[in-house]
C-alpha cells in the first residue's frame, strides 16, 4: 500500500498522525493538538539513531493519536524551536501539555517510548 505524500500547509506538513515542523512556530502544533499531551520529537537527517527511530515514532504516532500529538522537528529547519527547548542533541524527546512533563535524551524502543507516553498518561494528563 503506498501512502499519499505529506500534506504541507505553510510550515507544517501533517503525514497520518505525525506532525513534522518545518518553521520556527509551534501555535500550528498547539492548534492540531487540542486538548492532547504532545510529544516533541527533536531530530536531524544526519543522525543515525534518529533515523533508525523513525518507524517507531510513526507507529507511536499512530498508535496514541486520540491522546497524544506527535510531531517531529528538525533542528536544522527549525533552530529557534531546539534553542527555546534547549535541545543539545539529538533525538530529543519532550512530552509535554503546556509545560514538559518528561524529556529523554537518545534513542528509545517502541516499550520504553510508549512507557514513557503512558506514563505521562497517567499522571492525570489524558486528555478532557
Amino acid at each position: 500500500m503506498t501512502l499519499p505524500p505529506p500534506l504541507q500547509v505553510k510550515d507544517v506538513a501533517v503525514s497520518n498522525s505525525l506532525i513534522l515542523i518545518q518553521g520556527d512556530d509551534l501555535a500550528p502544533l498547539d492548534a492540531a493538538a487540542g486538548e492532547r499531551v504532545q510529544m516533541l520529537v527533536f531530530s536531524a537527517t544526519w543522525c543515525g539513531p534518529c533515523k533508525a527511530m523513525a518507524p517507531v515514532v510513526e507507529d507511536i504516532a499512530a498508535a496514541y493519536a486520540a491522546e497524544v500529538a506527535v510531531a517531529k522537528i528538525d533542528i536544522e529547519q527549525s533552530p529557534e524551536i531546539a534553542k527555546a527547548f534547549d535541545v543539545r542533541g539529538v533525538p530529543t524527546l519532550i512530552v509535554r501539555r503546556g509545560e514538559t512533563i518528561d524529556r529523554h535524551v537518545g534513542a528509545l524502543t517502541r516499550t520504553r517510548l510508549a512507557m514513557m507516553l503512558d506514563a505521562a498518561l497517567e499522571d492525570g494528563n489524558r486528555p478532557a
